[in-house]
């Protein structure tokens, strides 16, 4: 293979090109990540532009995936689906894509679930990761219902049973994440989950629900004392007529979200946080919202929540 840019790729690393059009050492992304399972040295995917229908389970450590020129990974499993056995699949083995490693690194990479809103499939994931020091740049995330998952997820379900998802391979005590100028789309609960996640000058759009519903941007069950979602210099858009839409909702009683220094759309709902139905969350959830510049049809309420903070 030639010579790489610097500023993008690493020396000494392996070089492994994905292609639809005749150029590349393989056609699919997972038969390259399979292969490089095998390597000993760290792994630069370069994937070639093209619609690459497929789910992923990534499990390496230290490798790049690279997209070059417009790169779609495609998934439509969701939750509502049924399997071999005639049983739903759950929200958690819906994932476009699964990443189970540390220090990986994507760019330029569009990851969807087109499996369709909420109303009709339930939950659908585009990206779910359960690995730390992750990094997507300039990357987009679409889905409807449940589009980026940020593990870990709480111990139990709220029925008090266990999560069924993907086969885990490597533990990490905290699970970090940056995403740094990405596009992420949905309609409830899109980005969620219990990660420790820095996203910065990032667009997040609402889609519009049937009848115009509520819908919700985060949900998530941070940990006790740990950190939670942080936004920096985000913009919050949404398709035309969506309107009543929350920053956010506690998935689980310590939900830390903040909003930071973000231009915020008029969709937002006044109140702009929901306690999911649950008066005790608002003594326990840590939301904040800090420097925004809200573009609201009305004044924004005082909201008085003990750890809210704006």
């Amino acid at each position: 293979m030639g010579k790489f840019p610097e500023e993008t790729f690493v020396e000494n690393r392996r070089i492994i090109v994905v292609g639809k059009n005749g150029v590349g050492d393989f056609t699919r992304i997972q038969e390259a990540l399979d292969e490089c399972a095998k390597e000993e040295s760290e792994v630069t995917l370069v994937i070639l532009s093209g619609e690459y229908e497929e789910n992923i389970l990534l499990y390496q450590s230290d490798i790049q995936l690279i997209g070059v020129g417009t790169v779609k990974i495609i998934g439509c499993n969701y939750a509502k689906q049924v399997n071999e056995k005639g049983t739903e699949i759950g929200t958690f083995q819906t994932a476009t894509v699964f990443i189970n490693g540390e220090n990986v690194w994507l760019e330029n990479i569009e990851i969807i679930n087109n499996a369709g809103p909420g109303e009709k499939a339930g939950q659908a994931i585009a990206l779910y990761n359960e690995g730390t020091n992750n990094t997507f740049k300039r990357c987009i995330f679409r889905g409807y219902q449940d589009t980026l998952c940020l593990g870990p997820l709480p111990d139990y379900q709220k029925d008090g049973t266990l999560f069924s998802t993907p086969k885990f391979k490597k533990e990490f005590t905290r699970k970090r994440t940056t995403f740094q100028n990405c596009y992420i789309e949905g309609t409830v609960d899109f980005i969620f989950g219990g990660g420790e996640s820095v996203f910065e000058q990032c667009e997040i759009k609402s889609l519009l629900r049937p009848m115009n519903k509520e819908g919700y941007i985060t949900a998530a069950s941070t940990p006790k004392d740990n950190n939670g979602f942080y936004f920096k210099k985000c913009y919050l858009t949404a398709d035309s007529d969506v309107e009543n839409v929350y920053l956010g909702r506690p998935w689980r009683p310590f939900a830390n979200v903040t909003f930071s220094n973000c231009i915020v759309g008029r969709h937002i709902a006044p109140s702009r946080w929901d306690d999911w139905g649950n008066t005790n969350n608002r003594q326990s959830v840590r939301f904040m919202e800090e420097n925004n510049t809200y573009l609201m049809k009305e004044p924004l309420q005082k909201l008085n929540w003990t750890y809210f903070k704006e």
